[in-house]
């Protein structure tokens, strides 16, 4: 499969291949295989779906290194310990009404997301 389309059932159970990906820098994600790393209307970089994605569906999870240190793709686990983020799951943009979650250092669907939507956590910013 090329980084620019995926794979779809046709009746008859034949696959079919589309282009999901409407942005000209899009590239595969290093995640999963339904995921894309696009620019981003909200922020930089972003990451999306490549297909349809359910609820409740566990996406992969946050990979990194122990930081005490502040920076762009740190996620704070405590008050003093941070992980910084080194998977392509650093590019989820923040968003008041996300679509994703972390259950600990997994990253989770909270609804259906449509092909080409953002993927969006609430970082819990005031």
């Amino acid at each position: 499969m090329s980084s620019r389309s995926s794979s779809r059932r046709e009746a008859g159970g034949r696959k079919k291949r589309t282009d999901t990906r409407k942005r000209s820098d899009a590239r595969a994600s290093d995640v999963h295989d339904q995921l894309y790393v696009a620019s981003s209307e909200l922020h930089g970089l972003g990451m999306f779906a490549a297909a349809r994605l359910s609820a409740d569906v566990v996406l992969g999870r946050l990979a990194g290194m122990p930081t005490y240190d502040d920076g762009t793709y740190v996620l704070w686990l405590t008050d003093e310990l941070g992980l910084e983020v080194t998977n392509d799951f650093r590019f989820i943009n923040h968003s008041k009404t996300p679509n994703c979650a972390l259950t600990d250092v997994d990253v989770v669907t909270l609804r259906a997301i449509a092909i080409d939507e953002e993927l969006t956590h609430d970082y819990g910013w005031p």
